[in-house]
């Protein structure tokens, strides 16, 4: 048992609710000399302590062993961003921009659709996949195999259903760019 890991969420905590630690020992049924022990990262507590400290901060016992999230390693600087260019696409820019998680299978993907370009069917994801566009220049049709088809302008949002054969077409003169949300988790979207 990591005690340090958990006396740093328990200070973490108090600090962020503004709570001392008198008032978390009131609200939660532990001493404040147990509670001071484990937030210098001694003391070795009980099943039922641990259960009444993350009862108290409304988080599984088993959160309290994880490792604190460290918000610099979720950063995808601009500079790790480089732009993309798929030989088979070449009306099509790519750079993707979220970092890769062993949790979760979502990535962000900002897409430039050349002047006049059109791409073929299933031009992105696996098609296994929940997919959704959002139109952040210009506009352009999205075409489903079907004959059916929309057109979205700046601001507009698109979700894309599995398994739907679709292709998407910039008409204009101007480069269109989409940002391209992709999962491949079945229950997050």
């Amino acid at each position: 048992m990591n005690v340090e890991q958990i006396g740093t969420r328990l200070t973490n905590y108090r600090k962020n609710n503004n709570m001392t630690i008198k008032e978390f020992s009131q609200l939660s049924g532990v001493s404040t000399a147990l509670l001071s022990q484990l937030e210098r990262g001694m003391g070795n507590p009980s099943l039922s302590v641990l259960n009444a400290i993350a009862e108290t901060m409304n988080l599984s016992i088993s959160t309290l062993f994880e490792d604190a999230v460290k918000l610099d390693n979720l950063v995808k600087r601009v500079a790790d961003q480089p732009v993309l260019c798929d030989s088979t696409k070449d009306n099509l820019e790519f750079q993707l921009l979220t970092i890769k998680s062993s949790k979760v299978s979502d990535d962000l993907i900002r897409i430039i659709i050349r002047p006049h370009a059109e791409t073929p069917y299933y031009p992105f994801g696996a098609n296994e996949c929940e997919e959704i566009i959002l139109v952040e220049k210009g506009s352009l049709a999205v075409y489903s195999d079907s004959g059916d088809s929309v057109i979205l302008k700046k601001g507009d949002t698109m979700r894309l259903a599995p398994k739907l054969r679709y292709k998407i077409k910039n008409s204009s003169s101007h480069n269109a760019i989409i940002l391209y949300i992709v999962s491949n988790a079945k229950d997050v979207l």
